[in-house]
């Protein structure tokens, strides 16, 4: 009895100390810092969407890919599901294409599209 009295004791001081020394550390980065570096990801990450989603909705794009055989309502609903990483690939050209249509560079803009509604629906087939 003494024997087990003496090991709950040892483990409860060591477990106290443990918690006590742990309390201690200090963090390497500022938990505020930390959650307004999370706060700016998730406004870039909608921005990168909606810019995504904006060239989607465009009639003439819709025009383009029903042409093409291709989903775009799919790609909308794929666009929720995207990465940060996928969402800032597509998002640079998405920004392109829609200032080229709204500028009216029809001719070039046909291949900033395809290409992007290309890569949507290859990131929709590799997300299945």
């Amino acid at each position: 009895m003494r024997i087990r009295a003496t090991v709950v004791t040892c483990v409860v001081f060591s477990l106290l100390w443990g918690s006590s020394a742990m309390a201690q550390q200090r963090h390497v980065v500022d938990p505020a810092q930390m959650r307004q570096a999370i706060a700016d990801q998730a406004v870039r990450d909608q921005q990168n969407r909606d810019a995504v989603l904006g060239v989607l909705q465009r009639s003439d794009v819709r025009e383009l890919a029903s042409r093409l055989g291709l989903s775009v309502t799919r790609a909308e609903h794929a666009v929720a599901t995207l990465t940060s990483d996928e969402l800032s690939r597509l998002a640079g050209p998405a920004r392109v294409a829609d200032a080229q249509l709204a500028g009216g560079a029809d001719q070039m803009i046909v291949i900033s599209v395809t290409t992007l509604l290309l890569i949507i629906i290859i990131v929709l087939l590799v997300a299945n």
